[in-house]
């Protein structure tokens, strides 16, 4: 998507953001100040380098199986109404991206579709959390969770947030997260005190923590690359 978009009769151009400017990316919604990104000032778009480089026009994803998933644009006249990202349930504003199935009238956000779909956390390292559909409460936080959350065989549920919390402070928090996820998991008798982060930092922070293995498991080793320059991109706003 680096060079065109969905009007045929423009190109994005490539364009330097000043330090005070308010624009924010239209696919991971991070601010653009001081950054480079690509612009089209007759469609108002305005997005990162890293994102424009590296999210695809159309995608398979594991929450939609049955049809592909195209980059589309909310339209700026949808405010007022509602359109939620169907993994993590969030807002998706008018004149922003998301990858859609206009068939089932399925919606996420760019950047929830960068996580994985599966998951390990050391605090917890008898089974893989896996992300699936399903109901109940955070075992962590003891908070309602949306349709799509992780899972382990033990029935042990967490947010998305939650999760990438785990183990994300020093050695000691650590080891007292650890202890709390072991009692959450095993009784739930107990609820921790979890930082709200904003959506993309918590994704953010997830998929650092995976970006390792996806380099590893590419055949050329180089994955992971773009998953960081739009991460940096991210944590930078």
């Amino acid at each position: 998507m680096a060079s065109g978009h969905f009007d045929p009769l423009h190109q994005l151009v490539k364009t330097r953001y000043a330090d005070e400017t308010g624009h924010h990316c239209d696919i991971c919604l991070s601010k653009l100040a001081g950054d480079v990104g690509h612009s089209c000032r007759a469609c108002n778009i305005d997005l990162h380098d890293a994102c424009s480089g590296y999210f695809k026009e159309t995608i398979s994803f594991f929450a939609h199986p049955w049809h592909t998933l195209k980059l589309s644009r909310i339209p700026s006249a949808a405010v007022g109404r509602w359109w939620l990202c169907d993994l993590c349930m969030e807002e998706l504003p008018p004149g922003s991206f998301v990858y859609r199935c206009a068939v089932c009238n399925f919606d996420v956000h760019p950047l929830c579709t960068m996580l994985p779909q599966t998951i390990h956390i050391p605090q917890h390292p008898e089974h893989d959390f896996r992300m699936v559909p399903s109901s109940g409460n955070c075992s962590m936080c003891e908070k309602s969770l949306p349709v799509w959350h992780y899972v382990c065989p033990c029935s042990a549920r967490l947010h998305i947030g939650c999760a990438s919390g785990v183990g994300s402070a020093g050695q000691d928090d650590d080891d007292a997260k650890g202890d709390e996820v072991a009692h959450a998991t095993s009784s739930s008798s107990s609820a921790v005190t979890v930082s709200k982060h904003r959506r993309r930092k918590v994704i953010a922070k997830m998929l650092l923590k995976t970006s390792i293995r996806i380099a590893i498991n590419a055949a050329t080793g180089g994955t992971a690359s773009p998953v960081l320059d739009v991460l940096a991109a991210v944590f930078s706003s």
